[in-house]
């Protein structure tokens, strides 16, 4: 889900969640608004300068510097959200999981992809450069004119860091996600041995490392075959979130309890780890969900509306503040720019949420009950497994 991404629809709405999707895009969207030049530092105070850089690395506040951990958190609830739904309506098979979520993710990347490539035609023309002054403010995006080839292989999320052509460089977390998640009617096989599951996990996450050479920094290979094992690296994610949902029912926590795990929640989210962030992940999760003032918060109209858009948030937000930087520098100066690119994206992500978000939602449903395997109801080939109700304290609807 993502941004990140969509989840299945199930039964009963969770309106918190949706919301706490739609925070983590906008967090996203903001980061990448700072790395553009929406940051006032340097400071000519060395003492405030330290203070916001201790702030920033220290605290949860170090998603606005990297937003890798709202990346990380959008992994464990996709799969925590996906796994969830497969308990409730049944697993239809893997083809036709594989169909469904192919085109629910695609089709949407494809559109974002091609807006990029249409706004550089438009706004760059035969130049096919960007101004000089903007070259470093535009995260490597527009750098090199896209051809077809370009086109089509980042609408089918195929790219590599060694590609030179980059439209939309966030879709490199699609990449991952959108593999990962076609196997992820396999993890009702681990009903009851949660613990097996994240054990596949953790050595997925070790093979990753191995290969990439890197951890806590893993984006894209520059190959093929290195980009397909920097996805095995994040595994671990999908499965936190596959097993929490496995899980069960979740526990009611007394007010102590909820303080503690926000406290945890809070400490691990300020971690360089991408591990750390699971975990965090999972306790934010569970956080959103206890009855009282935190899942109110959520549930309120704003958030819940930018949890409805927010893998369309994640899509379109940076060509749409590149095309600001290009339309406005000249007239305005770059904060200003881009704060008119924040608002921008996000009206544009209302658009394409209709226009291809749920044109897409709609088809993948219909593909998936056409290719729905028979008596496949909660079951995985080879595998029988009866659906289970979903206790009514979880109510409420993932979209």
């Amino acid at each position: 889900m993502t941004p990140h991404s969509p989840s299945a629809p199930i039964a009963g709405r969770l309106p918190e969640l949706d919301a706490l999707r739609g925070i983590a895009a906008l967090l996203v969207l903001i980061q990448h608004a700072r790395v553009m030049g929406l940051d006032p530092r340097p400071f000519d105070s060395p003492l405030l300068e330290k203070g916001v850089h201790m702030l920033i690395h220290f605290s949860p506040f170090r998603v606005l510097e990297y937003g890798r951990g709202a990346v990380m958190f959008f992994f464990v609830l996709s799969g925590y959200v996906l796994t969830r739904a497969l308990m409730h309506n049944g697993s239809p098979g893997l083809l036709a999981f594989a169909a469904q979520r192919s085109i629910r993710l695609l089709l949407p990347v494809a559109a974002s992809v091609l807006l990029s490539a249409g706004l550089f035609a438009v706004l760059l023309g035969d130049a096919a450069l960007l101004p000089a002054e903007l070259r470093g403010r535009t995260i490597d995006t527009w750098h090199v004119a896209p051809g077809f080839g370009d086109i089509l292989r980042e609408s089918a999320l195929l790219r590599t860091a060694s590609d030179p052509v980059q439209l939309n460089p966030v879709l490199w977390s699609l990449v991952h996600e959108w593999r990962l998640t076609l196997l992820l009617p396999l993890a009702l096989l681990f009903r009851g041995r949660i613990g097996a599951l994240l054990a596949l996990g953790c050595i997925g996450m070790a093979l990753g490392a191995m290969v990439t050479g890197a951890e806590n920094r893993v984006q894209l290979g520059l190959h093929f075959r290195t980009t397909l094992m920097a996805s095995v690296y994040f595994s671990l994610a999908i499965a936190s979130g596959a097993a929490l949902a496995l899980w069960g029912s979740l526990p009611q926590l007394t007010r102590d309890q909820r303080l503690v795990g926000a406290a945890a929640c809070l400490s691990l989210f300020s971690m360089a780890s991408d591990i750390g962030v699971y975990v965090a992940s999972v306790l934010l999760i569970v956080l959103a969900q206890q009855p009282g003032a935190f899942r109110r918060f959520l549930r309120c109209a704003p958030l819940v509306w930018l949890g409805q858009v927010s893998y369309s948030l994640y899509l379109v937000h940076v060509p749409v503040l590149v095309t600001s930087m290009v339309l406005l520098h000249e007239a305005l100066p770059v904060p200003a720019c881009l704060v008119a690119g924040i608002v921008a994206a996000l009206a544009a992500a209302k658009v394409l949420h209709w226009l291809a978000e749920v044109p897409a939602r709609d088809l993948a449903r219909c593909v998936e009950r056409r290719l729905r395997a028979p008596q496949s109801r909660g079951s995985v080939p080879g595998h029988e497994l009866k659906p289970q109700p979903l206790p009514a304290a979880e109510g409420g609807a993932l979209q």
